[in-house]
């Protein structure tokens, strides 16, 4: 069985550790296909594109993007996009100052509950790409000490509704897997449990997206078995990851983390015939 990870956060977004880190914990734990799934940026991917021949392993060009549907944070994965196509860059550009907006409401909010942060120092923590992401202002809070760890920070303040909660002005998913489509590449909804709601799965599926993220290294048998039977009925790609940021459990969940083999031949039929698609749509042309 070949071991597979689709969902791979470095420090170009809100993980800790380099692309050229992550490729070198693959390869150790024997992965041989990984997708850099970096929160609304390529940098991380193409960072990784540079040395991963060094490594024998395949990377997957990916995304997670941030999108927002009935005041709720939906997050879409993108496998094989053109990493060129200019609308949906510009879209990636919108949505990190969208980032850096709310990260500035969410420093007054904290500031108001006496616990003042500098904006620098969150850009610090932001690492190689200035992606501001809460877990970066989780950790300056952490630092501080206001909070003892990042769970305490999400739960009290940071969290959706929550005391220093601010949404970030992100696109809908509809729009999001329209641009994606028009890119090549293939959609996937993100930790479909994480949403609570299965309402907002199905309408997210009527906007067309190709794939659930069913094997999701942080969930149950019983979720994942969920999850499973809503693709298969649906019949849509069932793709798996670890959502490895390099904190705490997250280790655990890496090293032992093993993907059904369905996962890629599942993403890597859904491309070809994207590219089938797009092949007769030129000779048209």
């Amino acid at each position: 069985m070949k071991k597979v990870d689709l969902h791979i956060h470095t420090s170009f977004s809100d993980g800790i550790y380099t692309p050229k880190k992550i490729l070198e914990l693959a390869r150790k734990n024997n992965v041989e296909f990984i997708a850099i799934t970096d929160h609304d940026t390529f940098s991380g991917y193409h960072e990784a594109k540079k040395i991963v021949a060094d490594y024998g392993l395949e990377l997957i060009p990916g995304v997670e993007i941030s999108t927002s549907y009935k005041n709720v944070d939906v997050h879409i994965l993108a496998y094989y996009p053109d990493v060129k196509n200019k609308e949906l860059n510009e879209m990636l550009n919108n949505i990190q100052l969208g980032r850096f907006c709310r990260a500035k409401k969410i420093l007054a909010s904290l500031n108001d509950l006496n616990m003042p942060l500098e904006l620098d120092r969150i850009i610090e923590l932001a690492g190689e790409n200035d992606l501001i992401g809460r877990p970066h202002i989780a950790r300056a809070m952490i630092a501080a000490g206001y909070v003892q760890n990042k769970n305490e920070a999400f739960d009290k303040y940071l969290g959706d509704g929550r005391k220093a909660f601010h949404p970030k002005p992100s696109p809908s998913p509809e729009k999001i897997i329209k641009i994606i489509k028009k890119a090549g590449g293939i959609s996937v909804l993100a930790h479909p449990q994480t949403l609570q709601n299965d309402d907002l799965v199905y309408d997210i599926i009527g906007f067309g997206i190709d794939g659930l993220e069913v094997y999701y290294g942080k969930s149950g048998f019983d979720i994942t078995k969920h999850y499973e039977a809503i693709a298969l009925e649906n019949g849509l790609i069932r793709t798996g990851g670890t959502d490895f940021h390099g904190e705490g459990y997250d280790k655990q969940v890496f090293e032992s983390f093993v993907a059904p083999d369905s996962v890629l031949k599942e993403l890597k039929a859904r491309k070809k015939k994207v590219n089938n698609i797009f092949k007769r749509i030129y000779e048209k042309i």
